[in-house]
């Protein structure tokens, strides 16, 4: 009769502990569960993941999206210029270039 108890409380028990938070295996281990997985940031700048180039036109792929020069981003960034090895936009009243590649700086030796 204990034994029946005992099975019918631990399989009652079940679902609370698989309801439990699970903690990201991809974080590092010191980090806190409650701390914010990205930092806050006020003006960030789109993402560019490629350049189309052909006599025809010229387009880019910025946060997923196909766009060419002359068109607006979702945040309301306009593609003023798109290049070989960078697309310019105007973001706000300023011109900022987005890089396929981001440049790496190594330290003279």
């Amino acid at each position: 009769m204990f034994k029946y108890f005992a099975l019918v409380f631990t399989a009652l028990s079940m679902p609370s502990l698989t309801q439990a938070e699970l903690r990201d295996p991809t974080l590092p281990g010191n980090l806190p569960t409650n701390q914010a997985t990205t930092l806050p940031n006020a003006e960030s700048l789109p993402s560019l993941t490629a350049i189309w180039i052909s006599p025809a036109r010229r387009r880019a792929t910025i946060n997923g999206v196909t766009i060419g020069n002359g068109q607006t981003l979702a945040d309301g960034s306009r593609v003023v210029q798109i290049k070989p090895s960078f697309v310019l936009i105007r973001q706000n009243g300023v011109n900022k270039k987005l890089y396929l590649v981001p440049s790496v700086k190594k330290p003279v030796k």
